[in-house]
């Protein structure tokens, strides 16, 4: 399911597939079609089932994600206080069967559900920086999101995030909003 009511600057672009009997091909990136300046590095990731990743945000790096095998729901909530979505969230679903790719700017957390083995990749638009990954608990009540599971498989870093509004004290710190 792709949702069309989306934050402002969060996109999801339809990819085409070009299938045959040994399985598919698929432009997952073109520079001539990116808005902005496009990822200059590129992650894959491996999930396993009922694996949560999230709530992060960033304040200086747009994600460009792709989930090519596997499905995914994608929590997504805007900080940005410009924002005609400020404080408010919802969730999309990622599929390698449909692919999409959905950008993430920066002032939109995101979380990452598993449903399934998943393998997806993404690009970010500056180079990891761990000061950059600011987090929040899923769980969080604030969020509003109506996750897919109880009790997900977490990180040791996603197990003790803090609250959404630590959070967005940490994202103004960090230069954000201004």
């Amino acid at each position: 399911m792709i949702e069309t009511d989306l934050p402002p600057g969060v996109e999801i672009l339809p990819l085409e597939m070009h299938r045959d009997e040994r399985g598919w091909v698929s432009e997952v990136f073109r520079r001539d079609r990116a808005r902005g300046p496009g990822p200059c590095q590129w992650n894959a990731t491996v999930s396993r089932p009922n694996v949560m990743r999230g709530m992060h945000v960033h304040a200086k790096h747009n994600d460009y994600l792709v989930v090519v095998q596997g499905r995914m729901s994608v929590g997504l909530f805007d900080i940005r206080k410009d924002s005609p979505w400020y404080r408010r969230g919802t969730i999309v679903t990622l599929s390698g069967d449909d692919l999409s790719a959905l950008v993430t700017p920066t002032g939109v957390m995101h979380g990452f559900y598993c449903h399934e083995p998943t393998v997806y990749v993404y690009g970010v638009d500056a180079y990891f920086d761990p000061r950059d990954e600011i987090g929040c608990h899923w769980a969080d009540p604030g969020l509003k999101l109506d996750w897919p599971c109880a009790d997900p498989i977490l990180s040791e870093r996603d197990r003790r995030a803090g609250t959404l509004a630590e959070v967005e004290a940490q994202y103004r710190a960090a230069g954000a909003d201004r």
